[in-house]
């Protein structure tokens, strides 16, 4: 089990995997996503659940020589390897802090506040948002991905990715997450307060590659919370898992992630 008990997904070096390829994956979409931010040199960011450090070391490259990022994460063991990895590239302008990010306070000193796939496992995402806004500069951005999982898809209809949707939806409500807050996404800024609110859809999806492994590693990667929620055995959890790598290893098959709803806007000035 993870150090975050409301996280469904399984923490420490096996969730760190998972998020190396989760994080190739999105490297296209979250990529054009931060292009649109238009970072400069200088600017001071945060990556609110930052996990292994993908995205944090992404803005700290951005905002190079004198920005600032700093990534914060519950998860110990992620940060750990994020350091040594950032320490490994000789990047000297990000740090990596534990927090919660339900607790996550601090002045209002970044220009811009970036999280991903982070609220749709939060049972109070307004309260998150409004610690997130508190640590924005007047006129900062506030950057959010997440995502709609009724947007997932497999083609053709298959019996395990069904019983995975069921499963995953379930650990994420069990534990006061909306495993489709993306619908909901733009407004919750919106309500936030932000201004000139740009929203879009992303939904990386393919015929061969890493895409079409992610259903059959983030069921691997709930098998903790499934098992603890008694919905299904070990040996139907194995079952699930092997149909989902075989459909995937099948090139007449189409599958991907969820439909990831991307939203940005900006604090108002004074």
């Amino acid at each position: 089990m993870t150090e975050t008990p409301h996280y469904a997904i399984r923490g420490g070096l096996p969730g760190r995997e998972r998020l190396r390829v989760l994080s190739r994956v999105m490297l296209e979409s979250t990529s054009s996503f931060l292009n649109r931010l238009e970072l400069v040199d200088g600017q001071n960011c945060l990556d609110v659940g930052c996990g292994g450090g993908d995205v944090t070391r992404e803005l700290a490259r951005r905002i190079a020589p004198a920005g600032r990022a700093v990534g914060i994460d519950l998860d110990a063991t992620k940060l750990s390897v994020a350091q040594e990895e950032a320490r490994d590239l000789g990047l000297s302008n990000l740090e990596y802090r534990r927090v919660d990010v339900r607790d996550a306070a601090g002045p209002p000193e970044y220009d811009v506040v970036y999280s991903r796939f982070v609220l749709t496992h939060l049972s109070n995402p307004e309260a998150v948002l409004s610690s997130f806004l508190k640590q924005l500069r007047p006129g900062g951005i506030l950057a959010l991905e997440d995502i709609d999982f009724s947007g997932s898809f497999a083609w053709p209809e298959a019996g395990a990715f069904r019983r995975f949707y069921e499963l995953y939806c379930t650990v994420v409500q069990n534990r006061g997450g909306d495993p489709h807050i993306g619908q909901r996404l733009p407004v919750l800024v919106k309500d936030a307060g932000l201004e000139s609110i740009h929203v879009s859809v992303v939904q990386p999806t393919g015929l061969t590659g890493e895409v079409k492994l992610l259903n059959g590693l983030t069921m691997e990667n709930i098998a903790d919370t499934v098992l603890a929620d008694g919905l299904a055995s070990t040996e139907e959890i194995d079952q699930i898992v092997d149909e989902l790598n075989v459909f995937a290893a099948d090139e007449r098959t189409v599958t991907g992630l969820p439909r990831i709803v991307q939203v940005w806007g900006r604090l108002p000035q004074g």
